[in-house]
């Protein structure tokens, strides 16, 4: 991670009021939404997911940092709020098995082998045996 960005971390219930909060201060042309990364600390039994958003009129790249527990991985979808997060959403579904509640468009085999995600692994775990 570049030494400039700010990392902010917030409860998986918090991030859709922040969302919100920059939508509504920042219209949807005021911030962008660059990735959404997944990291998996199966020693803390928990996901790590980032939300690198840049904030258009500071041009300052954020992250909001989410943590959500490895045994019941789900949170909350912010498509509806940021149409772009779909590719990072289903990627971290795919790889991960994280769940974004709401996100219809999830399933297996949208970065993985089909023959993969029907073994049910999921690639970026640490104890996947990939």
């Amino acid at each position: 991670m570049k030494p400039d960005r700010i990392v902010i971390e917030i409860s998986s219930e918090n991030l859709r009021k922040i969302i919100g909060l920059l939508k509504e201060k920042l219209g949807d042309e005021g911030f962008y939404l660059n990735t959404i990364v997944g990291t998996d600390y199966p020693s803390d039994k928990l996901f790590q997911i980032d939300y690198y958003i840049t904030l258009i009129p500071d041009e300052q790249t954020i992250v909001l940092r989410v943590k959500i527990p490895r045994e019941e991985p789900v949170i909350d979808s912010i498509l509806d709020l940021v149409p772009g997060a779909l590719p990072g959403e289903c990627e971290a579904h795919d790889l991960l098995g994280i769940v974004f509640r709401g996100n219809k468009y999830l399933k297996r085999g949208f970065f993985v082998p089909i023959e993969v995600a029907e073994k049910g692994i999921y690639p970026l775990r640490k104890d996947s045996g990939v």
